[in-house]
Formats: structure tokens, sequence, C-alpha cells
């Protein structure tokens, strides 16, 4: 299960770079370093606009589920561009469709990352 979540997590990163949205190419960051700092914007969007309802226990989890674990990765991390459409219109669940593609993206590349969820590869 381990090398399968990898593999999605390697996979999921590469097509961020080249998935395209709502008929545009998705934007590129220039140089090497792309994926990480994509990566280090996603993970800090998601302290500033998710983990208030993601990480809080006594939310249920129908309100605002775990985002991590197998549940998850099978379920989002496996289709990119339906986590991507999810986040982008209809997240944070106060305030919807705020977030941009840009935002949207590198949340997706921080959830496949392992990051967020403390499962990052090991380097």
């Amino acid at each position: 299960m381990q090398s399968i979540l990898r593999f999605t997590q390697i996979t999921v990163c590469g097509l961020l770079v080249v998935l395209p949205v709502q008929g545009r190419a998705a934007p590129q960051a220039a140089g090497s370093d792309a994926p990480a700092q994509q990566v280090a914007h996603g993970v800090a969007l998601y302290k500033q606009r998710c983990g208030a309802c993601h990480n809080t226990p006594s939310r249920s989890l129908d309100e605002a589920p775990l985002l991590a674990g197998p549940a998850f990765a099978q379920k989002w991390l496996a289709r990119p561009a339906a986590l991507f459409q999810k986040i982008r219109y209809s997240m944070p669940q106060d305030n919807p469709g705020t977030l941009s593609d840009e935002e949207a993206q590198a949340l997706v590349a921080a959830l496949a990352s392992g990051y967020i969820s403390g499962k990052a590869p090991a380097k």
C-alpha cells in the first residue's frame, strides 16, 4: 500500500505541472524548484485556509474530513483533477470558490506530497 501511495504522490505531483484547468495550461513556475515551491505554497495555504476545519478533532468527519490516510488517497489522490475541482469550487466551505486556480493546484500538490498528513516521503 505504501508503494502505491508513493507512486500516486509522484504521479499526482508530476501531473500538476501540466494539468489543464478550464481549458488553460496550468501555470508553471520557472526553474527546477517549481514542484517544491508549489508544495510549500500549498502547505502554507492549508495552514491558513484549511487547517482550522480539517485539523479540528471536535468537528464531525462529515463536516470536515481528514485530508490524509488510505481512504482519502483512494478517493482523491487517485483523481487529482477531481480533487482540484472540489477544492477550487467548493472550498473553503464558509466561502466557496474564493481560491484561485493556482492556490487550488498548490493545495493538491501539498496534499499529494504527504507534508500535510505528516507522511512526507523520506529524502
